[in-house]
């Protein structure tokens, strides 16, 4: 592991609603049962990072904040860490990554002189050493002028059948393919210079929600200044709605249940 990893603090998006899920809790709160215990995507996502070598984290909070705070204070293995938040003002919600992320600089919870990795408590990696490789490679193509690298998937399974078609005939037809298109899966890790790009983009007093996505990676792609780390896959689950929520328990109760 590079020791360079030390050097970064961990921003993590934690502030959505369950709405599609049906849960009245933060989203990063959600249970996963496996192999006769139960955890939360949360703690999945921090053991993984401590795994990983991190130690430094910065929480961007939003919905029922006060529970994801409450939560982590009654961990016992997370009073080694050292852990910020930045939570979300009162009306804000709604108001995009891009502005929760520029509040969290301007109110100095993230240190605008360090890189971070940034990450969803949503998206789970199935493999163990995915956010130190994503930085060390990261460290390498700062040396060539990058300012970010984000981390993809080599395809996606889409979520429909698909028919191949002469005239009317279907002469293919494929149910839920996997699309070789390479996916954004939420994990990012920035250079200092980033935050000026967020600065200089994220306008506070906008009406509109306003995303690091829409916004500040076309800006880093038009530089030349984005990179790309690539992963198979079936290394990564989003949990956005039910089905994946159950496809994440199933595939988390094959993986540790053994």
């Amino acid at each position: 592991m590079n020791i360079l990893v030390h050097d970064a603090q961990v921003v993590l998006l934690a502030g959505g609603m369950g709405k599609r899920l049906g849960i009245d809790t933060p989203k990063c709160l959600l249970g996963i049962s496996s192999n006769g215990r139960t955890t939360t995507l949360l703690d999945i996502c921090i053991s993984k990072l401590v795994h990983n070598g991190f130690r430094d984290f910065v929480l961007l909070l939003g919905y029922k904040a006060e529970l994801v705070i409450e939560y982590i204070k009654s961990r016992e293995e997370y009073r080694g860490l050292s852990i910020a938040y930045s939570i979300d003002p009162e009306g804000s919600i709604g108001w995009g990554k891009g502005k929760a992320f520029k509040y969290a600089l301007m109110n100095k919870k993230i240190d605008a002189s360090r890189r971070a990795l940034v990450t969803f408590p949503d998206d789970i990696l199935l493999d163990d050493d995915i956010y130190s490789e994503l930085l060390n490679e990261h460290i390498d193509n700062v040396r060539r002028g990058i300012y970010s690298t984000i981390a993809l998937v080599n395809g996606i399974e889409y979520p429909y059948g698909t028919a191949t078609l002469q005239g009317n005939i279907i002469t293919e037809f494929k149910e839920k393919p996997i699309l070789n298109i390479h996916t954004s899966i939420g994990v990012y890790a920035f250079e200092p210079e980033v935050y000026t790009i967020i600065d200089e983009l994220i306008d506070m007093n906008s009406s509109k929600a306003l995303e690091l996505e829409s916004l500040i990676f076309p800006r880093l792609a038009e530089m030349g200044r984005l990179a790309a780390y690539i992963i198979e896959h079936d290394r990564w689950l989003a949990v956005n709605t039910l089905k994946d929520y159950e496809k994440a328990v199933r595939a988390l109760s094959q993986l540790y249940g053994k």
